[in-house]
């Protein structure tokens, strides 16, 4: 078994300790604008589209209560997830084999796991084009949806082959995705008479805690468990997507990730360098003052990408109790997105008040919020097999971390376009949605330690990266929460309970 100081590949810690250099200056609001962005943009994918509309639907104002609770959460585990990466300039995957090999590897195992589905967000945005496009002609809707996804698969993979740098790619998808859909929903809600019946019922449902305190109501379908534990996971990114945002921080150059290359294409980028280990600053005076100001953007920018992203939810679940809720209590199952349907009875979102032109941009919006998930996704999974291949001795010095990237992203699209063929999208995005609750849970806690006792230790800085009692607090109750929350999952769903 390879060994390393400090313990084995499987037992040990990684512990090679950082390079130190100064901590950059802050380059400015504006140059940093983007990676909160690219998280709502991520975020308005199958919890907001799908999930939400879903609950509301068929349980009307029940599940608003918790609402901004859960969107909270989401918050603070940002706020941890990139901590690390600015003061380390490593990604938060790193961070778990400097916990515990076991841990780190775990980890990994988890999100190769999780992005084995992640077709299904492809094929679930394919079943809007299907909808609209009606191609191939006699194909039926599953067919149709299938063609679709297959073509989307290869032209995003042809496009991350040949842009520079892979996380513009990403910036500039997700950036369009999150403003077009934010837009488009707004002017509805704000012209929509349907929606103007319904704001004084709507509104004060969303204080938290309005309906209770019980997380589920009292005519709750079992069958929809799954569901369930997927609407918290996904009131906002959730599970190894959050943890993407250590790598948009790192691209961004934020904090010492300023002295960490850039994924580039092996067609049309640059080589950047990227080292086999982070940066760490030491503790002085300007390094004290520069520190505070990465945490002032920090928090600001991880506030904004989450406010827009509860901000979407709200525009989703309006419209739905709008406009879907009517047609559920009147048409029963048929008027709530699943199967190979899963963004089709929304399109009366923009129907209602536009007609078929609505009901048209609807379906291209929904694509968009799916489609661009995939890509996020695929993007991930290169960063996450090479962050954590890059933990292993002797790699960093024999393959170039970008080889590694582009590789993997080539296997997932194929793996992608196998899995599209096999299974409903609806299903795998649960899948993906409950293995991302189970492994939020677990990191949500380790990073109490993770970033509150072992990030001093061994960061030369010592406590002036620490987290202060505010954050730690509510990371907490964050665990709690999605503790409590999996393991009501498990009973009911296995236990009968």
């Amino acid at each position: 078994m390879a060994k390393e100081e400090g313990g084995s590949l499987i037992f040990g810690r990684f512990t090679k300790p950082f390079d130190v250099k100064d901590l950059p200056d802050f380059p400015g609001w504006a140059a940093m604008f983007g990676p909160g962005l690219v998280w709502a943009g991520l975020s308005q994918g199958s919890g907001e589209l799908i999930w939400w509309p879903y609950m509301v639907a068929k349980y009307g104002l029940f599940f608003l209560g918790w609402l901004l609770f859960y969107a909270s959460l989401q918050y603070w585990v940002n706020l941890e997830i990139a901590r690390y990466t600015m003061a380390t300039g490593e990604s938060i995957f790193e961070g778990f084999h400097r916990v515990h090999r076991l841990y780190g590897w775990f980890a990994f195992f988890v999100a190769l796991v999780v992005y084995m589905w992640v077709g299904g967000y492809v094929s679930g945005g394919a079943t809007a084009l299907a909808a609209l496009t009606k191609f191939p002609p006699g194909w039926d809707a599953a067919g149709q949806t299938r063609f679709w996804a297959e073509v989307a698969i290869f032209l995003i993979w042809v496009m991350f082959m040949i842009g520079p740098v892979a996380y513009k790619i990403v910036e500039y998808i997700e950036s369009l995705a999150a403003i077009v859909s934010f837009g488009g929903m707004l002017i509805v809600v704000l012209f929509s008479p349907a929606v103007g019946k319904v704001v004084g019922e709507y509104f004060p449902a969303l204080i938290p805690f309005s309906q209770g305190f019980n997380l589920l109501p009292a005519n709750f379908d079992k069958a929809d468990m799954g569901i369930f534990i997927t609407l918290i996971a996904y009131t906002g990114a959730g599970g190894i997507w959050n943890l993407l945002y250590s790598f948009w921080v790192r691209d961004k150059n934020a904090g010492m990730s300023a002295h960490i290359g850039r994924v580039t294409s092996p067609i049309t980028g640059e080589p950047e360098p990227i080292p086999g280990v982070g940066v760490a600053f030491p503790d002085t005076p300007e390094n004290r003052k520069r520190w505070k100001q990465w945490i002032t953007w920090l928090w600001v920018d991880n506030l904004f990408g989450v406010a827009l992203n509860t901000l979407t939810i709200v525009l989703t679940t309006i419209l739905t109790y709008a406009v879907l809720r009517p047609e559920f209590l009147q048409k029963g199952a048929e008027a709530l997105p699943k199967g190979f349907k899963l963004v089709v009875v929304q399109a009366e979102w923009f129907g209602h008040l536009w007609g078929d032109a609505g009901r048209a941009a609807l379906y291209l919006i929904g694509f968009f919020f799916l489609v661009d998930a995939y890509i996020t996704a695929l993007d991930g999974v290169g960063r996450i097999f090479a962050s954590n291949a890059y933990t292993i001795p002797g790699v960093p010095e024999k393959i170039e971390y970008r080889k590694i990237y582009y590789y993997l992203i080539t296997i997932y699209t194929v793996i992608g376009a196998i899995t599209v063929l096999l299974q409903r999208p609806g299903f795998l995005i649960i899948l993906t949605g409950v293995t991302n609750m189970f492994i939020m849970v677990i990191y949500t806690w380790l990073f109490l330690y993770q970033n509150w006792y072992m990030l001093p230790k061994i960061h030369p800085a010592g406590k002036v990266v620490r987290p202060t009692w505010i954050p730690f607090i509510f990371t907490l109750i964050s665990a709690i929460m999605f503790t409590y929350a999996f393991a009501l999952y498990l009973n009911v769903q296995f236990l009968g309970g």
